[in-house]
């Protein structure tokens, strides 16, 4: 049950647990308010998505997945929980800091995003616009030393099964072997515990809202710094025994 990067086949898996695990999270009803009223809308756009996501051509991002079964022992498995990672830092070292990173969120919108009938989108660019000024808030450009957390789901029957710690700890091996400075991730209140006990530290606390309402909501900028000791062991030898 060790991750394996996603291929562009995971497409319905990955969807399917996308819908049934983000309303677990406020921020899925902020952004999706309408997505039982429009179902067909909110199921194209979010596959559309993770198309982009999965493509190959889009190698910005990496996604990770965890393939899992309810019955112990039992060989037919299937996707439960993924990762999206910013894996932006290789191309940023391979063409210099002008390099732009592939946004599929905009690709998506292209797409007839811009008028899907299952969210709230005011909401929607508030959410987006508000993550982008706390990150340059918190951390600065994500540059070639960096690499980031942006999507971590589990569907609700397989969690605590140790699925989303095992796609961290792939995000904080890439840290020790490619010699990052850190992970950042802007964590729900769902996940702030998760990370906090795997060693993320909290950097800073802001808020989404649109200007003139009450509704908003709360994410936690949080970071992990490895260990200079482990990176040396990386240096020396080329391993990573992370656990």
């Amino acid at each position: 049950m060790k991750p394996r990067p996603g291929l562009p086949t995971d497409i319905e898996a990955l969807t399917d647990v996308i819908i049934r695990t983000m309303p677990l999270d406020p921020q899925w009803d902020y952004r999706f308010p309408y997505r039982h009223e429009y179902p067909e809308d909110h199921y194209k756009f979010t596959r559309l998505l993770f198309e982009y996501f999965l493509d190959p051509a889009y190698d910005d991002w990496q996604v990770m997945v965890v393939e899992d079964s309810l019955e112990t022992g039992c060989e037919d498995r299937r996707v439960v929980s993924f990762s999206v990672w910013d894996v932006s830092y290789r191309n940023k070292r391979r063409y210099g800091p002008g390099y732009v990173t592939q946004d599929p969120v905009t690709e998506v919108e292209k797409q007839g995003g811009r008028a899907r009938r299952d969210a709230n989108h005011k909401h929607f660019q508030e959410f987006w616009k508000g993550q982008i000024r706390a990150y340059k808030m918190f951390f600065g450009k994500i540059g070639p030393d960096q690499i980031h957390l942006q999507i971590l789901a589990t569907l609700p029957e397989f969690q605590r099964r140790g699925h989303a710690s095992s796609l961290c700890k792939w995000g904080m091996k890439m840290v020790h072997q490619e010699r990052l400075k850190d992970i950042s991730v802007m964590a729900s209140p769902m996940g702030h515990s998760l990370y906090t006990w795997l060693g993320f530290s909290l950097v800073g606390t802001f808020h989404i809202q649109v200007a003139g309402e009450e509704e908003m909501l709360t994410l936690h900028a949080m970071k992990y710094v490895p260990d200079s000791k482990v990176l040396r062991v990386v240096a020396d030898n080329g391993q990573c025994d992370l656990m």
